[in-house]
Order: structure tokens, then C-alpha cells, then sequence
């Protein structure tokens, strides 16, 4: 225990004003002066030594012709004092997180297509050379939630889906649309209608296992429900199958430039019906207000402000 029962009852004695009247009183060696810096009237300070001194049951501080001087038990407890009162200034204030020459990890998840627009903009603006932190990005996989729990993952990047506990903070990164990718030389013209969309036969990406896609819950919404041939866990892989065939894969247009350099693919416009949806940042409450944390969450701001553009 943090705090033994033995000792319980002593510290709920202890008045923390005590201790930095005490000091300030020993710094200045005056009553008058310490009142002054403490903002305090004159006896105010007095009563308040009268205290300390019950409290420690020492005189702690005696007049002498240079003004109050240390008792042997009044220096020691000032010497402890010199390195109590910063830590506790400490716990009290909010501490700021310096990136540059503070060392830190930040693990965060999110799908590859999420991660295909996120990860370039933070290596361009943070890892090069001049911030001591490292990002590590983890597979996205079922049961993220719990990991995110257990404080084994600091941050996730998700879908506005509203499957992630309802109790984790979020907070909107930058919208997305959905755009389809083909096969070059397939025979699909530069938009698909809702019919030829549903007539297609699709590569469908499934990053939760048994968990229905967005494509497929604005379709279902709509009575409609498209045809798929095989399902894969990443955005990556799935464009790498689309050379050669007449297949459609639905995708968000972050990845617009890694469909554009390859030379075998094609963008082509989605139905109207599968409406734009937005990227989130969570995470869980316990870290609101953790100095680390909240610099995380403002590089993720400024890494992706301008997708909000």
C-alpha cells in the first residue's frame, strides 16, 4: 500500500501550509519578509509557526541577533523540504511534454488504408532527426478495444462505426469518400452506377472479422447487397489482385496516389449511395490529461489538418 494504515491517521495531521510557511520563514530569516512573499499578514505567519512547531514538537526556528536561525531537527527538515516541495509543485501542476528532449512510445493501430495516409505525414514531420519520440504502429486486429484497455496501445484510428466502447474518448480526424479501384484495361467505364456497382463482382476488404464493412451497411440500408468472390484483411493486398480481372474493390480515397502509380489500375467513381464517413482518433479517458498524450493527439491534428482542407 501507497499509504500504511499505521501511518494514516500522522499524515492526515499534517498541514501542507505549514511546511511552506516553515520555509519561507527559514529562507528569509524574518517574519515580516516571509508574510510578504506569502502574501500573508504578519500574524498569520506567527500563528502558523506556532502550529509547525506543535506539529513537529520542535522550536524549529529561534530568534537570534541575524533573525531566526534553524534549530539542528528545523535544518533537517528544511533539507527535506528542498526536494519534497518541487516534487509535490509537480503533482499539483500540469506538466508539459517536450518531444524534442523527451524520450517516448507511442503505440497506435489502425487499418492499412487509415495508416496508408497517416504514416507518411507523421514520418515527414516527426521523424527526422530532431524529436527524441518513436511511433510504433501495431497490426490492427479484433479485440484492439481490450488492448487499448490494458494500456497496451495508446491510440487507435477507426471509423466512425460506433463500435468502439462507448466510454473511450474520440475525436474527428478528417473526412474520407469512398472511391472504387479497377483493373486497367477492365471494361468498367469512370463511374458506376448503384445497378452496374451491385451487378460487379467485388474483392471486398474485411478488416473485422464477422463484422459487416461500411459499403455493406449503406447498401443493407438501402435493401441492396453486393456480391463478393473473395475477402481479404488489407487494403494492400486487395489492390495487388486487381490486375487482370474484372473485379471492383471499394476503397477510401486517401489511397488515391498508390492506385495512381500503378500503371495496371484505374480509379473509378463510386455510387452516390455510399456516402463520405470520418476517421477518428480514441483512446481511453485515463490518458486526457497525461502531458504524452495530449502532445500525441495534437501531432495527429497536425498531421492530418490538411485532409480537412
Amino acid at each position: 500500500m501507497v499509504i500504511a494504515v499505521m501511518r494514516l491517521e500522522k499524515l492526515r495531521q499534517v498541514d501542507l501550509n505549514l511546511l511552506i510557511t516553515f520555509a519561507a520563514i527559514a529562507e528569509e530569516k524574518s517574519i515580516t519578509a516571509a508574510a510578504s512573499r506569502l502574501l500573508l499578514s504578519q500574524p498569520a505567519v506567527s500563528r502558523a509557526l506556532q502550529r509547525a512547531r506543535k506539529m513537529f514538537q520542535d522550536d524549529l526556528l529561534v530568534r537570534s541577533p541575524q533573525g531566526f536561525e534553524l534549530t539542528l531537527r528545523g535544518r533537517k527538515i528544511l533539507q527535506e523540504l528542498e526536494g519534497l516541495l518541487p516534487k509535490m509543485e509537480n503533482l499539483v501542476t500540469p506538466s508539459l511534454f517536450d518531444p524534442t528532449r523527451e524520450k517516448s512510445h507511442f503505440r497506435i493501430s489502425g487499418p492499412d488504408n487509415v495508416c496508408t495516409v497517416v504514416l507518411p505525414r507523421l514520418c515527414r514531420q516527426y521523424a527526422n532527426g530532431r524529436y527524441q519520440v518513436q511511433f510504433e504502429f501495431l497490426p490492427w486486429q479484433s479485440g484492439i478495444a481490450e488492448l487499448v484497455e490494458q494500456g497496451q496501445v495508446d491510440l487507435v484510428l477507426h471509423i466512425d462505426d460506433g463500435l468502439l466502447p462507448s466510454h473511450f474518448q474520440s475525436e474527428r480526424l478528417y473526412r474520407e469518400d469512398w472511391i472504387c479501384a479497377v483493373a486497367r484495361g477492365s471494361r468498367f467505364g469512370d463511374r458506376l452506377s448503384l445497378k452496374q456497382y451491385l451487378a460487379a463482382s467485388h474483392i471486398v476488404v474485411s478488416t473485422y472479422a464477422g463484422v459487416q464493412t461500411i459499403p455493406d451497411k449503406r447498401l443493407a440500408a438501402g435493401g441492396a447487397k453486393r456480391s463478393s468472390c473473395i475477402r481479404v484483411p488489407y487494403f494492400g493486398v486487395a489492390l495487388q489482385c486487381l490486375a487482370g480481372t474484372e473485379l471492383v474493390l471499394t476503397l477510401t480515397g486517401g489511397m488515391t496516389s498508390v492506385i495512381k502509380n500503378d500503371r495496371r489500375l484505374r480509379i473509378v467513381k463510386a455510387p452516390h449511395e455510399l456516402h463520405p464517413f470520418h476517421f477518428l482518433m480514441a483512446w481511453h479517458p485515463r490518458l486526457n490529461t497525461d502531458p504524452r498524450h495530449v502532445w500525441l493527439r495534437e501531432a495527429m491534428r497536425s498531421t492530418t489538418g490538411a485532409l480537412n482542407g
